[in-house]
Formats: structure tokens, sequence, C-alpha cells
């Protein structure tokens, strides 16, 4: 018997990268309180939720349903893999995809198929009127195939990651790169023949090199699922939602059910409430500095970092930085030698962990320049508070930012010539381009007018709700 709630179901791994606009979307619907919201992810994300819930005032709080079985990271950490940096053109892009298939090919049949029917159980359990699927949970995705709720794709990516097999007269081939390629955006004649090998090597791999065991297909065909791994998520008649405006990507042609909500960020408090210390320092324009949660530097790139830092600070006194950084620096007698005198006079603030979160800081105005690695929620919160960028890419989709904000001329790819190393006289050149460029500046600012035109994820709250019931 059908539940007599109104039931939204989120069903979504557990990586902040991946999970962030599930989460953003899923607290707007706990704070309209009109629907239950249900969500089903790995272990790791149940403290959030929990969290989430005790900060709520809703009186109804979110249901978390684990899924069983290992998550991206504990897949890609007993495969081997770790992070799957990796260096741009054929080869790098080659070695990139091998290790994520290693990684997520790394399921035994046993894991594979509880997971599955986990996620088949959870459905019936819930019955939700609308599910909302992380498009990267594939045992998700093929849950869904057998239940007639409707079906919203929450996509954490730009557009070109949503919509590139649909483009016409076949320019994923000829006019944009690969991912994970480093080429530019449109792509030059020499790079058409290296674009399509690629792209029939990546074919190839999905399909054949790191397929799972024939156990592991025999377990997923006899119970009339697809051998891992998926087809691509989009489907005609599905609803998707992206966080990136039409203007924030390459030019693409856009299927009419593929809905641009604008960044789709979590709600924060402002920086003054929650870190009034770090308020006041920021009393001069700043350059934040964050390569995300998973990139731990070694010793020879932090050092690259910290020369390109003095380097820009030398030439530009009336800046400062703030990096967030994980890398034991106080023990390393060449950092010291280097940036110690900026640290000591507090023009350059090295911190662990940024208690208010990015877009905090970002809100503020005084960041000049963000510099990131080039992820997805990086990218749409500096353009959300039209901050010039530098990328410093390091895996897959990170090239395709770096390539995105030199062709938009939103910020600079702060490693072309290195990545994924980094070297201290490129790093520092990226950063005073933007600082130099008024062009940049001023195009970010366009961004930035752009999104404010929508809340995301009260947009995408908004379309959910209408296609669950229309």
């Amino acid at each position: 018997m059908a539940n007599s709630t109104q039931n939204v179901l989120f069903l979504t791994n557990c990586e902040l990268g991946q999970c962030n606009v599930a989460i953003a979307v899923a607290e707007e619907f706990i704070l309209r309180d009109k629907f239950t919201v249900h969500i089903a992810s790995f272990r790791p994300l149940a403290e959030l939720i929990e969290k989430i819930n005790r900060k709520s005032a809703s009186s109804k709080p979110a249901i978390f349903h684990e899924i069983y079985g290992p998550c991206m990271e504990d897949l890609a950490v007993r495969s081997g893999v770790g992070l799957i940096t990796h260096k741009p053109g054929v080869l790098g892009t080659i070695e990139g995809f091998q290790k994520v298939n290693r990684a997520m090919s790394s399921w035994t049949p046993q894991e594979y198929k509880r997971a599955s029917e986990r996620c088949v159980d959870i459905l019936k359990e819930v019955q939700p009127d609308v599910i909302v699927l992380d498009p990267i949970l594939h045992v998700g995705l093929e849950a869904c195939r057998g239940f007639t709720s409707r079906l919203v794709v929450l996509w954490p990516v730009p557009l070109k990651d949503v919509v590139i097999l649909n483009q016409p007269r076949a320019k994923a081939l000829w006019q944009y790169p690969i991912t994970g390629s480093g080429y530019s955006y449109p792509l030059s004649w020499t790079m058409i023949l290296p674009n399509i090998y690629l792209l029939l090597r990546a074919a190839l791999l999905m399909s054949i090199r790191h397929s799972p065991s024939v156990e592991t297909r025999q377990v997923n065909e006899s119970s009339g699922r697809t051998p891992f791994p998926l087809k691509s998520a989009y489907e005609g008649e599905s609803l998707h939602l992206t966080p990136a405006f039409p203007e924030m990507d390459f030019p693409l042609s856009v299927p009419t059910n593929v809905i641009s909500c604008g960044p789709i960020l979590r709600q924060h408090l402002p920086l003054s409430e929650v870190d009034p210390g770090m308020e006041e320092w920021l009393k001069r324009p700043t350059i934040l500095i964050s390569l995300g949660s998973h990139v731990r530097p070694t010793e020879a790139i932090a050092l690259q970092m910290a020369k390109g830092i003095q380097l820009v600070l030398n030439k530009h006194t009336d800046i400062q930085v703030l990096w967030k950084l994980r890398y034991d620096w106080r023990d390393s007698v060449a950092f010291q030698d280097t940036l110690g005198t900026f640290i000591d006079s507090s023009l350059v603030m090295i911190v662990d962990w940024i208690e208010a979160g990015i877009a905090a800081l970002l809100e503020t105005g005084k960041i000049s320049i963000y510099v990131h690695h080039g992820g997805a929620n990086s990218y749409f919160e500096a353009c959300k508070f039209g901050v010039p960028q530098v990328v410093l890419p390091q895996w897959l989709d990170t090239y395709d930012c770096a390539t995105r904000v030199e062709w938009l001329e939103i910020g600079a790819h702060g490693s072309q010539n290195t990545a994924p190393g980094i070297e201290a006289n490129e790093f520092s050149d990226a950063i005073n381009k933007v600082l130099y460029s008024s062009k940049i500046r001023s195009q970010a600012g366009i961004i930035k007018e752009l999104c404010k035109t929508t809340e995301g994820r009260v947009f995408a709250h908004d379309q959910i709700s209408r296609f669950a019931f229309r």
C-alpha cells in the first residue's frame, strides 16, 4: 500500500564533493516541513544527517537509511588507487580513467549485490513520491529503474558533464576536450585526433578492461541488472538539475529536461558569527588558497606553492594570503625560510581547516582570488560570489575546470605546464595575471550578477516539488 505521507528520497554517495548539492537541497526540504525527507547513503554520511537534525527546528527530521557496502573512498583505498591524480594529455588521461575504473570495479560480487538489493528495499519501504538521485551512485541508479516514482537526477557538476553525449554532429569528438585531457576549448585541429582516440579508449576501458569478474557480471545479470559500469545517468524521461547556468560553461546544446538552478550551496552563517577573529584579520585584499579536502601536497609541491606566494607578496605589498594547507609546514626549514617572515607578520595565515566554510569567506568581498584544485563545488562557490579563480588541476574534471575559467575569462590556469605538479614562477604568474586583469574581474562580476537571479537550492527544491506532482 502506498504511503499517504509525501516522501522525498535522496539517494547519494557520502563523499562531500559529491553529496553537497543533495544535502543543500535536502535541508531546504527539511526547512519547508512539507515532505518527509529520507536520505539513503553509506554509513559515513549518517553523522552529518544527525547533526543537521539536531540543528533543525523541523517537526519532520530527516530519516537516514544506510546503504550497505563500501563507499567510493573505501573502494579507492582498498584498490590501491588512492587519489586519482594524473597528468593531462593522452597517457595521463588514460591513466586517470584506469584508476577510476580500477577503484569502482573493486566491489566484490556479494557487496555489489547486497548494496543493490538494499537500495531496492529502501525504495519499497519509503515509497517515495519523488527520488532525487546522485548520478554517480551506480547501485542507486540501477535500483530506480524498476520503480514508477518520479526520478530527478541532481548533478553536482557543470553542464558539459551532463549533456556531452547529447551534442549534435558528434561534437564530443571534435569540439569539446575530453575530461582529464587538459585540452583547450574549442579543440585545435591538432588535438582532434588525440581527443577521438581518448574517447574510444575511455569507452573501451569502461566496457572491457576494468569491468567486474565473470562472477560479478553473473550476479548482476541474474538479478536483471546491467553489469558495472553503467551507462550515463541521463535519460529523457527524468528531470535533470544542475548548478550551472549555460553562461558558466562552454557553448552547449541543452535538452529541455535539463534545468539550470544556479550554484546549489548549503546555507551558512556569516563569518562574523562563526569566526569573528577571521573576519577581523580580513582587513586587506586576500588570496584564498584551498585545494580541497582530499589534496595533501608533498613537501616539494608545498615548497613550490610557498615560493610562488613569496614572489607575489614581494610584488604586492597590499595583499595577504589565507592558505588551507594539509602539510606539516612548521617542521620544514625550507618552508619557514620561504614564508616565515610573512607568517610572523600575519601577511600569511596557514590553517588546517576553515570552520566557517569557504562560502562565508567569499561572501565577505575581501577575497581577491580563490586558488583551488578545480572541484565543482569550489568552481560554483567562486562563481556565485564573483571571485576570480586560479585553478591548479589534479585529475579528470578538474582539468576541465581550468580550461573553463580560461575560456570564460573568469580566472587562470595556474599549472598549465606542470600539472598535476605546481611550479613557483608559473603559479605566481597566474596570480599576477588575475590581479592585473580588469577583464577577468569584470567577467567574474557578470557571472555573480547572473547567479543572483536564483538561489540554487531553493530553485532546485521548487523544481523537484512541482515535478513530483505534475
